[in-house]
């Protein structure tokens, strides 16, 4: 009967255990692989690169052209015609050049962030799949207890149908109940395998053969309220579109200033003399036009301004409900563990007590060992709500943003 117990009190030492093995694979270190295995810090930077060149391109001042013409060629004779070659440049005014760079600068921002999004994204699917490894393991350890249980309970009752004091009826219920058992952890080893092979597939672990972190996994700390000032990733990107819109904003108003062009060169004569000429050009500006085009890009801004202030409603309340989810599972787990679970244990304790004394059938015995294993499973799962949750948090906050790439 001691070994009844002792093995129904074995899945507690689990909740401050941490992984054993050598190969232990933190969330951090997680997160970090999966980022190092992803195309996407790939992409981002081939991405970078193209709006660099093209940032390079908007640094440079219009290219100079050449331009010759023959004139003065008469039927009566070729001694008047005239030879001009000049050379011709086009004078930007109004800042066109800093403006382009600016515009160029802003999407080179605009795809920073958006790179630094989409590796957040991945980060918060690694958090979810370690999250789910965690609860795999230690349901496994609540069903390695489960059959410890239903195997020292199977060999007390045998005995006890021995000695003809339980019926036949308890044995076969009892060797039942280790099958059960027994299939159950089955399908947790599976599970725990199938969880560690998705969060394989994100991290590039070639070997499954790992374990992850789980002495913190039932410890409960309160999420704390929604922050004032909601400096997101996600609102780093209506940002650095802002400050793009501002830029061409810019640059339309540079482009309503006409560009002068300039041009000299030689005149060659048909007598034999040669000539200097010079001279300058200025295109007519067209107001309609301009006028529209800065009204199109004050109105784009306008709109990058709405976007953002609906996106931090939005991203307020997100952040609060998520707080209301981890705070909601946590305490529940919190509560089946300070209140329910050591019920279920004492009550487990007294039905074998008196289950050796014989007050007791093996039914009272196996109901009491049905509910400490449920109220367990119980507290896990709510522990895997709160990490859930969690981990929803963790991207709405943009808690990894330096371990994948932040500034």
């Amino acid at each position: 009967m001691k070994t009844i117990l002792r093995a129904a009190l074995l899945a507690v030492t689990f909740l401050s255990a941490g992984a054993a093995n050598a190969d232990t694979l933190t969330l951090e270190e997680a997160i970090r692989q999966s980022v190092a295995n992803s195309p996407l810090g790939a992409a981002a930077t081939a991405r970078v690169e193209v709006l660099g060149a093209a940032r390079a391109a908007a640094d440079t001042k219009p290219a100079a052209t050449i331009d010759g013409a023959v004139e003065n060629i008469g039927t009566n004779g070729f001694n008047q015609f005239q030879i001009d070659a000049t050379y011709n440049q086009r004078i930007e005014r109004g800042g066109k050049r800093a403006a382009r760079v600016a515009l160029a600068e802003g999407d080179i921002g605009v795809a920073q962030a958006q790179g630094l999004i989409a590796r957040l994204d991945l980060a918060q699917k690694v958090q979810q799949l370690y999250v789910e490894v965690q609860a795999a393991t230690l349901d496994l350890e609540l069903a390695r207890s489960r059959v410890e249980i239903a195997e020292a309970l199977q060999k007390d009752v045998q005995r006890r149908v021995d000695d003809a004091r339980d019926p036949l009826f308890a044995g076969t219920r009892a060797r039942t109940q280790l099958a059960e058992a027994k299939v159950d952890l089955e399908l947790a080893e599976h599970a725990v395998e199938a969880a560690k092979a998705r969060l394989a597939l994100l991290t590039g672990q070639a070997d499954k053969e790992f374990a992850v972190v789980t002495d913190a996994f039932l410890d409960f700390a309160p999420a704390g309220t929604v922050p004032d000032d909601l400096a997101s990733i996600d609102l780093a990107l209506y940002e650095a579109r802002s400050r793009r819109a501002d830029a061409n904003i810019r640059l339309q108003a540079a482009n309503a200033r006409t560009d002068p062009t300039v041009f000299a060169g030689p005149r060659f004569l048909g007598t034999g003399d040669v000539a200097l000429v010079g001279g300058f050009s200025l295109p007519l500006s067209n107001r309609a036009l301009n006028q529209a085009n800065r009204d199109r890009a004050e109105a784009e801004k306008r709109q990058i301004e709405a976007d953002l202030a609906v996106e931090r409603f939005e991203r307020r309340r997100a952040i609060g409900f998520a707080v209301e989810r981890v705070e909601e599972a946590g305490h529940e787990a919190e509560a089946i563990r300070t209140k329910v679970v050591p019920g279920a244990e004492q009550t487990l304790r007294e039905v074998l007590a008196g289950y050796k004394r014989g007050g007791f059938t093996f039914l009272d015995v196996s109901t009491a060992q049905n509910a400490l294993h449920d109220a367990r499973v119980r507290m896990v799962d709510a522990m895997t709500e709160y990490h859930r949750a969690k981990a929803e948090l963790d991207r709405l906050t943009g808690r990894f943003a330096e371990l994948v790439g932040g500034n």
